[in-house]
Parts: structure tokens; C-alpha cells; sequence
């Protein structure tokens, strides 16, 4: 096993068991790959073929409005699953684009090769349900932020629950995160330096 399956397979060590023999399967199923920032992965109205594993670099979901305007609705980091979710699941087009914000070396399966390793071992089904599960609540937390809290407040929780993000972030992704724009985010970070 090569030291990114091996990344890999301790990732899936924290969200459940599986004999050694299954997390070999991740040496066969996924591939690495480097990209350079601004790579596209998943685009929306297409459906999702690939599943990706972030080694390093960092990743941006998000949509884009009729107007053109983009909202982002989750960022991916280091050895974090990276993927368009619930349209995989649901073997649909996918309703987020999915960009790379810095270079990455991710590992990549293509749909079928990932389908055929979780419907294996139970073990496999296991995991998947706490992925699925980790996904619920934080696209729940996310949706109670922005219908509870204004802007400031928002901005001021990411950067307390995200320091190391928010670091590797410009105030433009930040931005679209909070749902401001970059100039209403300046405002917001000019009142908070004056208090």
C-alpha cells in the first residue's frame, strides 16, 4: 500500500471497522492525482463519475446563481472525502460545481469502481452511513447560520470553528461562504477591528 492509500485507510479507520484485507481495496479502486488550483471536478448539471480523497490542497462546492453569482456552500480539506453527494447517491446531475482552490494530490475512483467497493463488506455500508450522517449535520448547522445569524455573527463563527481555514482563504471565498460580498465583508471586518 502506498503511503496516500495508507492516508486513506486510516481516514476510514476513524469512521469504522474493517478488516485489512477491505482497506487494501483502496490501493486498487483509487488512483492519485495531482491538479493545479482552479481545476474543475464535478460540474453541476453533469453526473458525478469520479469520488475524490483530498492528501493535500483544499477544495470549493458551491453554486452558481442566475445572475451569475457564486455561493459557496462548503469548503474540503486535507483527507476529507470530496465528492457531489447526494446527486452520487442518487445517481443524478449534480446541482454544485466542485473546484480545487489550491494545487491538490487527491486520490480518485471513478463512481463504478467506488459502488462495487462499498457494496462489498458491511463494514463498507457502515462507513458511508456516518459519511452520510457527518453530511446531514453540518448542511444543518450551515442552513441554521445563515437563517439565524447576521453577517457579522457569521463571519466571527467561521473564523472561530475555522482559524486554519479561513488562513488559506482570500476575503472573496470568505465572502461567498458568509453570503456577503466582499465589500459588505470589509465592513463587517472594519467594525470588529474598531471594538
Amino acid at each position: 500500500m502506498t503511503p496516500a492509500h495508507a492516508a486513506f485507510a486510516g481516514y476510514l479507520r476513524t469512521w469504522g471497522d474493517l478488516p485489512e484485507s477491505e482497506l487494501a481495496k483502496v490501493g486498487e479502486v483509487f488512483r492519485p492525482l495531482d491538479v493545479p488550483e482552479r481545476t474543475q471536478l464535478v460540474r453541476a448539471g453533469e453526473r458525478p463519475g469520479r469520488v475524490f480523497f483530498s492528501l493535500t490542497g483544499l477544495s470549493r462546492i458551491f453554486h452558481v446563481d442566475e445572475g451569475g453569482t457564486e455561493r459557496i456552500k462548503a469548503f474540503r480539506a486535507e483527507h476529507e472525502l470530496i465528492c457531489a453527494y447526494s446527486a452520487l447517491l442518487r445517481d443524478e446531475p449534480s446541482d454544485v460545481h466542485i473546484e480545487t482552490v489550491e494545487p491538490s494530490r487527491l486520490l480518485v475512483a471513478t463512481r463504478e469502481r467506488f459502488a462495487l467497493l462499498n457494496a462489498g463488506h458491511p463494514g463498507w455500508r457502515e462507513i458511508i452511513m456516518r459519511l452520510t450522517e457527518r453530511r446531514l449535520v453540518e448542511e444543518d448547522h450551515r442552513h441554521t447560520e445563515l437563517l439565524r445569524f447576521d453577517a457579522s455573527r457569521r463571519y466571527r463563527n467561521f473564523l472561530a470553528a475555522e482559524p486554519e481555514l479561513a488562513a488559506r482563504l482570500t476575503q472573496r471565498l470568505i465572502a461567498s461562504y458568509i453570503g456577503v460580498t466582499p465589500v459588505q465583508l470589509s465592513r463587517i471586518r472594519a467594525q470588529l477591528q474598531r471594538r
